[in-house]
């Protein structure tokens, strides 16, 4: 941390001569600016302003920039926001982009870490993947906002890691809208259209409509399909109310749905050892038989061969792959200006998310790791929720605007809208559809989460108190929160009789057998069956304390200190009981910087800088789990690990001709374990092993030594935006080029690439290689003097191979699987705007 206030210190010593000469106004307004650099208006704060006068570390994307960007979904903001990851996290589908921010991110059937709003509500997140909202998110937004460091005191749920705020665009006072459509290789084929009409003076609504269609980027040669495909719909409607200068009312309701083969998981390696260990238990037929083993798992390493053969474009699983998520809701905002001086706002909603799908893990013909059987799969969702929210803030200034301050009240209550249930496949010696079914066991889950708080936050100008103290502002802000968690569920296998025998099921958790008519009765019961149940209650409080000052127009100096909560979880997946559920999570984040626009030569420069240290303790990180006793596989989420975080981030921007502005932003992630240890349910390896051998497991492991997963220590994006000389009757061409770099990222949190000390195998595919990739748009706005818009894009230009995630499932069930980030991609887009 020495080494960040340095640079702190010494970037603001050599910035701050050139505001005072450049700057003599008061701080502009929140609608413009005297920079000469574009502007975006935030509402990180819960009022609108301009991000150079947040005093927290917030990234805020226009619609132009996304466009520039091809951003069309959660995905495309990596890399292009200081210490933010999106990855799958391990998980069996591409579409899950689940976010961190400084390594606090979604643990496995936890809540989220950062939590993603449209609107100012939270979308709803399903409990097996760790996924939030559906698709077309991002069609018609006004903005997006990304809020690094823990949230709560002003707005929402409460967070460890950030939020994510999406903003879609509102009703507005003309009949306007566009047309848009594209289209780029893999057939893809995009269409988006908006209506916005004003209805009357004090009613407006605005229609919105999209489409995308993209053949897959990976062969399944097995199936004859294309997967990694894009097949979406949505709708949006929103609604603008006003019928007094006092009252404001906005309704939106959405609709969205997507429909694909799957994801193109590749097959890297086995673990061949433990599958002939398997074979010769009698648990399958995965290196010979048991009668014959097979030491060199022959046919195994020719499916890994093959694929070698084939590159990563081409698969072959046992599995047909398939995923279909539907998903809606509705919410209102009602604004009441009580007086000049205070605002009452109400934000409800209500939304649902169903989720079916079923994907080959492992990526192979083997059926070692499928996660759903297909046929079965298709016939109940995996995660079926419905969401409902109430939030009641007041708002207002006093002392001529020198207090600001929020109040509030916030409940969500999200549980099952229906039946989920959950077919799957492991550690399975038969082949084919009929050998999966054979295998397949059963789950059925239900878990409702409600959370209740109350929160208020308030800003004092000293300048209130003494004309000398004016500009430096005192936040207080304090949060507390009630969760309770109810899960409940019901595992066995079979999952369908096999005709031969008594009809009983195991217990995936214990291995007890009990007839299948008993298996929804609780393991308590009088007459036992194949259900458990968690009930957890957490309450704990969120604070922030911080300073600010400008002490010339502008540079913003800042500092704050902040402490974040986010709750436990039930484990649906147990397959030992004794992680049946786990405990909340905590992070106190110390954090200084500056926000500060000046002039070099008299061109416009912006230059932000934020240092963070976080001591972050009972951190809950899922991984795979194995019970010998059953056979079967499953997932444990541990909350016993202590770290310590600490970084800087840096955003900056220069225009060094009218025509041309280059920016950029860095980050710089540092983190370590200060212990990491608890009681495993089955011998594992651990920070102390240094071979693979059986000896060298213990119940007791030390993980004090792993590097923290959902992170990169270094992440960097750079870009140029040219406008081309051409004629004023011809429009205005504009030529964006950016090039986005991740570093090596660590998946696996139990475990690392090889044995402490050693070049020995431990964990193979746990880190991944660090990725550039260079994207780019040529945008000819009102073509030829007409209001039409032609865009030429392409991202991934080199047609770079990177790693999205791998499955970390190599020793727990004995596969390794890989999911690839998309090749390159390119189109024409065109857009008609009328009325505007």
């Amino acid at each position: 941390m020495k080494n960040i206030l340095t640079v702190l210190l010494c970037a603001t010593a050599i910035s701050s001569p050139a505001f005072a000469q450049s700057e003599k106004n008061d701080t502009p307004s929140p609608e413009a600016s005297n920079s000469g650099l574009s502007e975006i208006v935030v509402t990180a704060q819960r009022r609108d302003e301009r991000s150079q006068d947040v005093p927290i570390a917030i990234t805020a994307i226009s619609p132009e920039g996304l466009r520039e960007r091809s951003v069309t979904d959660l995905q495309g903001l990596q890399s292009q926001v200081p210490s933010l990851v999106i990855q799958p996290n391990g998980q069996s589908s591409r579409d899950v982009m689940s976010p961190s921010i400084r390594g606090q991110g979604a643990s496995f059937q936890g809540a989220p870490g950062v939590v993603v709003y449209m609107n100012e509500v939270p979308l709803p997140a399903a409990f097996t993947l760790s996924s939030q909202g559906g698709p077309g998110n991002f069609v018609d937004l006004q903005s997006v906002q990304v809020l690094s460091g823990a949230q709560g005191t002003l707005f929402g749920r409460n967070t460890t890691g950030g939020a994510i705020l999406l903003t879609a665009a509102k009703p507005t006072e003309r009949l306007e809208g566009y047309l848009s459509g594209a289209f780029g290789n893999y057939n893809m084929t995009e269409f988006e259209g908006v209506l916005n009409v004003p209805l009357t003076d004090t009613l407006r609504v605005r229609l919105v409509g999209a489409a995308r269609d993209r053949d897959g980027f990976t062969k399944d040669v097995q199936w004859n399909k294309d997967r990694d495909n894009q097949h979406w719909r949505m709708g949006r409607i929103g609604i603008q109310f006003d019928p007094t200068t006092s009252i404001s009312n906005y309704t939106m309701a959405y609709y969205g749905y997507s429909k694909t083969h799957g994801t193109g998981i590749v097959p890297i390696t086995f673990n061949y050892n433990r599958l002939y260990g398997f074979t010769a238990a009698g648990y399958g037929n995965f290196c010979g038989t048991q009668a014959a083993p097979d030491p060199n798992c022959t046919d195994l390493r020719k499916q890994i061969s093959d694929q070698e053969e084939r590159g990563i474009r081409k698969v072959a699983h046992g599995l047909d792959d398939f995923a279909k998520v539907e998903t809606w809701g509705v919410s209102n905002s009602t604004d009441i200006a009580v007086s000049d001086n205070l605002k009452i706002r109400n934000i409800i909603s209500y939304a649902s998310l169903k989720s079916f799908y079923a994907s080959d893990q492992d990526g192979a013909i083997a059926n070692i790791n499928n996660t759903g059987v297909t046929t079965l799969s298709r016939l109940s969702p995996k995660d079926y929720y419905k969401l409902f929210t109430e939030e009641l803030q007041i708002q207002g200034d006093l002392l001529d605007g020198k207090l600001t301050f929020t109040a509030g009240g916030f409940y969500s209550k999200q549980k099952p809208g229906g039946k989920m249930e959950d077919y799957f496949s492991t550690v399975c010696g038969r082949p084919g559809e009929a050998g999966a079914l054979a295998c397949a066991g059963f789950r059925e889950t239900a878990t409702t989460n409600e959370s209740k708080a109350l929160f208020a936050q308030a800003s004092l100008d000293f300048g209130a108190l003494s004309p000398a103290l004016d500009r430096l502002r005192l936040t207080l802000g304090y949060r507390y929160t009630w969760d309770k968690i109810d899960g409940r569920t019901t595992s066995y296998s079979p999952a369908i009789y096999s005709g031969v025998g008594a009809d009983n099921v195991r217990c995936l958790f214990d291995g007890v057998a009990v007839p299948r008519s008993n298996a929804d009765n609780l393991v308590g019961a009088s007459v036992r069956g194949c259900t458990y149940e968690g009930h957890l209650k957490s309450k704990a409080p969120n604070w922030t304390i911080g300073l600010d000052y400008r002490p010339i127009d502008n540079l913003l100096l800042y500092g704050k200190v902040t402490r974040g909560y986010k709750a436990g979880g039930f484990n649906a997946y147990a397959v030992n009981i004794e992680y049946a559920q786990f405990g909340p999570e905590f992070v106190t984040d110390w954090e200084a910087g500056f926000k500060s626009d000046f002039k070099v030569g008299g061109r416009p420069v912006r230059f932000n800088v934020n240092g963070f240290n976080l001591d972050y303790s009972k951190i809950q990180r899922g991984m795979a789990d194995f019970s010998p006793l059953t056979n079967q596989s499953g997932a444990a989420t541990l909350s016993t690990g202590s770290a310590r975080i600490r970084g800087l981030e840096i955003e900056a921007m220069i225009k060094p001709l009218d025509i041309l502005e280059i920016g950029g932003n860095y980050s710089y992630t540092e983190a370590k374990y200060k212990s990491f240890t608890y009681t495993s349910a089955t011998p594992v390896f651990d920070c102390n092993s240094r071979n693979a051998s059986d000896s060298q497991k213990t119940l007791n492991p030390d993980l004090s030594c792993m590097k923290l997963n959902n992170m990169a220590p270094n992440i960097f994006s750079i870009y140029g935006r040219l406008a081309l000389p051409v004629p004023e009757s011809a429009g205005q061409v504009s030529l964006f080029v950016s090039y986005a770099w991740t570093d090596r990222r660590h998946f696996a949190a139990p475990a690392q690439e090889k044995f402490p000390g050693t070049n020995i195998t431990w964990e193979p595919g746990s880190e991944a290689a660090p990725f550039g990739l260079l994207s780019a748009s040529l945008d000819w706005k009102n073509a030829l003097g007409t209001d039409l818009d032609v865009s030429l894009f392409g991202t991934n230009i080199l047609n770079k191979n990177y790693v999205l995630s791998n499955g970390n499932v190599y020793n727990a069930i004995g596969s390794q699987g890989t999911i690839f980030g998309e090749p390159r991609m390119y189109g024409v887009r065109l857009r008609y705007q009328f009325g505007s």
